[in-house]
C-alpha cells in the first residue's frame, strides 16, 4: 500500500490519512458482518430486536454525515480526524459491554458518525491539496484501498472470534486508538496545503477556525438552505441514492435472491465465488479505469458505468444455476461500480464552494441511504413478486439514477452559463 502511495506522489499528509482509512476499514471489516450473528448468539437478541439496532444505528450515522460536513467546513480539520478515531475506537471498545438496544443503537450509530465523519474529513483535505486532475486519482486509490481493507477484515474477525467473540471488537478499537496516537504526532508536523489550488488559495488544516481564508462563516441553518436551494447537489445526491441502492449492498441482496430462488447451500457457492470476484476487480481496475476520468466527460462515464450494472444484471437474470455465468455477472457489474463512485465525489468537488466543500460531501453521503433501504426493499419484493423481479427493480433504479444524473449535470451547465 505504501509503494502504491509513493508512485502516484501525494503530499504526506494524504498518504496517512488514507492508510487510516484502511485502518479504519479493517476494524469494520473485523466487526460489522458478524455483528448481527454476535447479537443473536451472544447476547440473545431476537431477529426484529437485531434490525432494529442494525437499521437505526447505521441510519443515524449517515443523517449524522450532514452536519458532520458542516463541522468540516467550521472547524480545525486535525480536531476532527483525531476526534473521529477516538470516538470510533471508544465505540468498539463499549459495544461489547452493552446489553441495552438503545445503547447499542447509540455505539453502532457513533461508530458509522465517527467514519463518515473521517471520510467527509478525507475528502476535504484532499480537495485542499491537490489540484483536480490528481483528486480523481486520490478519491480512486482511496477506494482501492479502502476495498482491500475489506479483504483483509472480514477473515481476520473470523480467525480472531475463534478465540474470544468479543476479542474482534477489542482489536478494532485498539487498531483505531493507536492511528489516533500516530496521526495525533504526525497531523501538526504536515505542513500547509499549497496556497494555489486550481487558483484558490488552500485553507490550513492547522489554523484555527478564525484563521481561516476570509469567508464570513454562516451558522448550519444558512448551509443547510444552501444545501436544500442547489438543484444540482439535489439531483446528484438523489441519483446517487439510487446507485447506492443498486450496487452497495449486492452481495446481502445476491444473498437473498439465491436463498429463495434456489437454495442456501447454492448461494453459498455463488456468494464465495462473487465477492472476491468483485474484489479483485475493484482492487486491480479502479486506478486504470479513474486515470482516464476527466470533468469534460463525466457524464459519459456515468452512462457507462449505468450501461454495465445493467448488463450485469441481465446476466443474473438468466445465469440460473450456471456458476460461470454469476462470475461473468458481477466483474461487469463491478465495472460499474468502479466507475460510478469516484465520477460522484468529483463531481461533487466541481460544484461546491471552496468554502462549504465538507458540507457538500455531507451531503452526498446521505446517498448511502439508499444502500440502507436495499435488504428492506430486496425482502419486499422476494416476498410478493417472482424473484427474478428484482433485477428488474434494479434496471429500473439505475436508468432513474442516470435521469437524475443528467437533470444535475444540466443544470450545473446552466449554472455555468450563468456565472460566465
Amino acid at each position: 500500500m505504501e509503494a502504491l502511495l509513493a508512485k502516484k506522489g501525494f503530499p504526506p499528509v494524504i498518504n496517512a490519512l488514507v492508510l487510516t482509512s484502511v485502518v479504519m476499514t479493517i476494524g469494520r471489516g473485523l466487526t460489522l458482518p458478524f455483528l448481527a450473528l454476535y447479537l443473536s448468539r451472544q447476547q440473545g437478541m431476537m431477529p426484529g430486536e437485531i434490525g432494529l439496532v442494525l437499521g437505526a444505528g447505521l441510519t443515524l450515522g449517515i443523517v449524522f454525515s450532514l452536519y458532520g460536513g458542516y463541522l468540516v467546513d467550521r472547524f480545525n480539520q486535525h480536531l476532527l480526524i483525531l476526534g473521529s478515531l477516538i470516538l470510533f475506537a471508544l465505540s468498539f471498545f463499549l459495544l461489547p459491554q452493552c446489553r441495552a438496544v438503545p445503547g447499542l443503537v447509540v455505539l453502532i450509530a457513533l461508530i458509522n458518525s465517527a467514519y463518515g465523519q473521517f471520510s467527509i474529513t478525507l475528502k476535504a483535505t484532499i480537495a485542499q491539496w491537490l489540484p483536480v486532475a490528481a483528486r480523481i486519482k486520490a478519491f480512486s486509490v482511496n477506494y482501492t484501498l479502502v476495498n482491500v481493507g475489506w479483504a483483509v477484515g472480514p477473515p481476520l474477525g473470523v480467525v480472531v472470534a475463534e478465540t474470544n467473540p468479543t476479542l474482534p471488537f477489542y482489536l478494532s478499537g485498539a487498531l483505531s486508538a493507536a492511528a489516533a496516537l500516530i496521526m495525533a504526532w504526525f497531523l501538526p508536523r504536515c505542513g500547509r496545503p499549497p496556497v494555489d489550488i486550481d487558483g484558490q488559495e488552500g485553507m490550513a488544516d492547522e489554523a484555527p477556525a478564525h484563521e481561516k481564508p476570509a469567508v464570513n462563516p454562516i451558522n448550519f441553518r444558512q448551509v443547510f438552505y444552501v444545501l436544500s436551494h442547489d438543484k444540482r447537489l439535489i439531483y446528484f445526491t438523489l441519483g446517487g441514492a439510487l446507485g447506492s441502492l443498486v450496487c452497495s449492498q449486492f452481495a446481502s441482496c445476491l444473498s437473498q435472491f439465491l436463498m429463495v430462488a434456489f437454495n442456501g447451500e447454492f448461494a453459498y457457492r455463488v456468494v464465495g465465488w462473487t465477492l472476491p470476484t468483485n474484489a479483485a476487480i475493484v482492487i486491480t481496475l479502479q486506478y486504470l479505469v479513474s486515470r482516464n476520468i476527466r470533468r469534460e466527460t463525466l457524464m459519459p462515464w456515468l452512462v457507462a458505468g449505468s450501461l454495465f450494472f445493467i448488463i450485469g444484471l441481465v446476466v443474473f437474470m438468466f445465469a440460473r444455476h450456471s456458476l460461470p455465468l454469476w462470475i461473468i455477472g458481477v466483474a461487469i457489474f463491478s465495472l460499474g461500480e468502479i466507475i460510478i463512485i469516484p465520477v460522484e465525489y468529483l463531481f461533487i468537488d466541481f460544484i461546491a464552494p471552496p468554502h462549504l466543500k465538507g458540507s457538500y460531501y455531507g451531503m452526498q453521503n446521505l446517498s448511502s441511504l439508499g444502500g440502507a433501504v436495499n435488504p428492506m426493499l430486496t425482502g419486499f419484493v422476494l416476498t410478493y413478486a417472482p424473484p427474478v423481479t428484482l433485477f428488474w427493480v434494479l434496471i429500473l433504479a439505475t436508468l432513474v439514477s442516470l435521469g437524475l444524473f443528467y437533470r444535475g449535470f444540466r443544470y450545473s451547465r446552466r449554472t455555468a452559463a450563468e456565472l460566465g
